[in-house]
């Protein structure tokens, strides 16, 4: 299937292969990312930093908070929810830091480098159909620091069902199957050399799309192309 092909090249996940010492944590529409920092802390034992101001998916993050009935104050900084939910599973509130200025990728891996004066092995997670561009953010923004260590680690890969996309089966709705084909299509694109790459923008490193993906994003964009979110 194009969508789940896409969707699992995109949701990065590297092995923690190596002592972590501070998770970063990126403000999105995807609850399930905070369960994924606090767990996150509980076996690292590392501080973590909250990074997401008001940007384009926070009117989704509002919708999902008031879909789940959380009981949480809407229309604020992404940082700000998930922090309060990080205290929720437990976090102690001295080990969240927050970044609340930040409205996109490259807003979240500058302004965090800015908070980070050392190399440091980081480990960040982001909404999945957004955390392999984020790497590449991240990378860029913290060339300048050499002995820094990026591991990406996705909260999940989405589950594509019948009626809506989440993280498994029977769990609850993530994104509708239009928004989440529009996210797939929109991230390919934006990975293209010729658009955030080396060759366009210049926001991120040339990123590596497998043959397969790309067939992937065309049959799909040839099929939706009502669906393409193009910047």
């Amino acid at each position: 299937m194009d969508e789940a092909t896409i969707a699992e090249y995109l949701a990065r996940r590297d092995p923690v292969d190596r002592p972590v010492q501070l998770i970063v944590l990126m403000g999105s529409a995807v609850l399930e990312s905070v369960e994924a920092a606090a767990k996150a802390h509980r076996a690292y034992a590392v501080p973590i930093l909250v990074s997401g101001g008001i940007g384009h998916s926070t009117q989704y993050l509002d919708e999902a908070v008031r879909r789940r009935a959380l009981g949480l104050a809407t229309g604020r900084p992404e940082s700000h929810v998930f922090r309060e939910l990080l205290l929720r599973y437990g976090v102690p509130p001295d080990q969240v830091a927050v970044e609340d200025q930040s409205t996109n990728c490259g807003e979240n891996a500058e302004f965090t480098r800015r908070m980070i004066g050392s190399p440091r092995t980081l480990l960040l997670i982001q909404d999945p159909t957004m955390q392999r561009r984020t790497h590449a953010c991240f990378e860029r923004s913290f060339a300048d620091l050499p002995g820094t260590t990026l591991i990406s680690r996705a909260p999940l890969v989405p589950w594509i069902g019948p009626d809506h996309v989440g993280a498994a089966p029977g769990t609850p709705e993530i994104w509708s199957h239009n928004r989440f084909r529009s996210l797939l299509l929109g991230e390919i694109h934006r990975l293209s050399p010729d658009v955030y790459g080396p060759r366009g923008r210049d926001f991120i490193d040339h990123v590596d799309i497998p043959t397969e993906v790309l067939s992937s994003y065309n049959r799909l964009l040839a099929a939706y192309p009502e669906s393409a979110r193009h910047p």
